[in-house]
């Protein structure tokens, strides 16, 4: 069914992380350019011992460098992307320049042991570099000095022993590394902000074009992507698209029965209740009897992946075919048809992708929604086999909100807790799965702030270990099971 495929997007697109993705991919290219450092160094330290230099070996530490940074880069989120030969022309003129003040052109093993400790000491200072982007913290003052006096040491030791071309270099040489270093990690933000980006502003809600709704901090919701059946197997709500409109249940918090008043539903009628079967029915009949009971409708819109059952599936192919296979990335975990969609726009990706949102958008208006919720819009932190920058992901979600308001609908943020900050001026509410079960609901705390509702849902979490926190928080929180059928439904409030 439509709606079980749209939820099965939605689910296996939710990871877990304690790091964001571009902390992960600085470090990765911190450490792998402190590492070219100390193989250049080291090759430089082979030369001033006598042996003849070797271009193959020199073209290998360079070569991993390059592997490491487009590894990183494959598995998308970086803030900064193909910065590889740059950062490698960094790297090889700082070996390069500290080679040539302390190589005197003879073997020397003096020189060649401090050509050794000066690589060290850089990969060890962007190690440490490394280790602080992870962490989205500054390296240690203490190990940074650690690392220096490392390098004091060994240039001592080499100068008691004698026989050094140059004495007393230790300052300068760590005043080198400084300077290299310094201006790789802050070529490496962990932190993506729309100026960087170049997002467009914030397009206001056109209330022209549509209610732009927004729903108060309070607002009970119901999220049902698959119509109801019989236990025939037939729809049981026919008149509703599917959808069960009079659901009502005693919340968490005891007392009277209680009913929602936001349903979030798939713009499409599920083929279960549409006419033949139909996968290119308007949920409009849905849309009407939820507001005929007084309350809203969210529409169900899935940005950020191909659905081989949707009705637009054949622009998404002819596009991906035309463009020698730009388009689609892995497919989604555990449904191998449905594919993640390259949102970077080297061949115009990104502006097909928005350009069928904005006809499923035109729907969404059509039917009487009154907001919109984007879904897998965090391709940056999944591993979708596409090299997409969190840059990226915050154009191509700034766009979307943008189109949302210029027809007059609110927008939902879905998940992607690693731009919320950014991204909060842009939605007007936000929708997470299982933010309890994931130990992460802190990161919407900026709605809750800004005074935008917070639409939360859990699958595995018992009411009681996460109801008396949603509560708490001020986010309109309910139990659901992963399939989203009507029932079950037990709101925390």
């Amino acid at each position: 069914m439509v709606a079980l495929a749209a939820l099965a997007l939605a689910t296996g697109a939710r990871v877990a992380r304690t790091q964001t993705p571009p902390q992960r991919c600085a470090a990765r290219k911190l450490a792998a350019a402190g590492a070219e450092a100390a193989c250049l160094l080291g090759l430089d330290a082979r030369a001033a011992r006598g042996s003849v230099p070797s271009p193959t070996a020199n073209q290998r530490c360079r070569d991993r460098a390059a592997n490491a940074f487009a590894q990183a880069e494959a598995r998308g989120g970086c803030a900064v992307v193909g910065d590889a030969a740059a950062v490698d022309a960094a790297v090889a003129g700082f070996a390069d320049a500290l080679a040539a003040a302390l190589d005197v052109g003879a073997p020397n093993r003096c020189q060649a042991t401090k050509l050794k400790a000066a690589g060290k000491a850089t990969a060890c200072r962007l190690a440490l570099a490394a280790r602080a982007a992870a962490a989205g913290t500054a390296p240690d003052p203490g190990a940074v000095a650690a690392c220096n006096q490392k390098l004091a040491a060994a240039f001592a030791q080499a100068e008691a022993r004698g026989g050094c071309a140059t004495l007393g270099d230790a300052p300068g040489v760590e005043s080198a590394v400084d300077a290299f270093v310094a201006p790789i990690v802050a070529d490496e933000p962990t932190v993506v902000t729309c100026a960087a980006a170049g997002c467009p502003a914030p397009l206001p809600c056109d209330a022209t074009a549509g209610p732009c709704w927004q729903p108060s901090p309070d607002t009970r919701w119901q999220y049902q992507l698959q119509a109801t059946l019989t236990p025939a197997g037939t729809c049981a709500f026919p008149a509703t698209a599917g959808i069960d409109v009079g659901i009502g249940a005693t919340p968490f918090t005891g007392g009277g029965v209680v009913h929602p008043a936001v349903y979030d539903i798939d713009f499409l009628t599920d083929p279960a209740c549409a006419p033949g079967g139909s996968i290119d029915t308007d949920a409009t009949a849905a849309v009407a009897a939820i507001h005929a009971a007084g309350a809203r409708a969210i529409c169900y819109v899935d940005a950020g992946t191909d659905e081989p059952f949707r009705p637009d599936h054949p622009a998404y192919v002819a596009f991906d075919q035309g463009c020698g296979g730009c388009l689609f990335g892995k497919a989604v975990s555990g449904f191998r048809e449905e594919h993640w969609l390259d949102i970077e726009n080297d061949q115009g990706q990104r502006t097909f992708v928005l350009a069928q949102v904005a006809a499923r958008l035109d729907r969404c208006r059509a039917d009487g929604f009154d907001a919109v919720e984007f879904d897998n819009v965090d391709a940056y932190a999944n591993d979708t086999g596409l090299a997409i920058s969190a840059g990226a992901q915050l154009l191509f979600n700034t766009a979307l909100a943008n189109l949302a308001h210029a027809r007059g609908l609110t927008a939902a943020l879905k998940n992607d807790l690693g731009q919320v900050p950014v991204l909060l001026p842009y939605f007007d509410m936000a929708i997470n799965e299982q933010c309890q079960q994931f130990d992460e609901c802190a990161a919407l705390d900026p709605f809750l702030a800004a005074g935008k509702a917070v639409f939360q849902v859990e699958y595995h979490v018992a009411p009681t270990g996460f109801c008396p926190a949603a509560n708490a928080a001020g986010r309109n929180a309910i139990v659901k099971s992963v399939d989203l059928f009507d029932l079950p439904w037990t709101p925390c409030r």
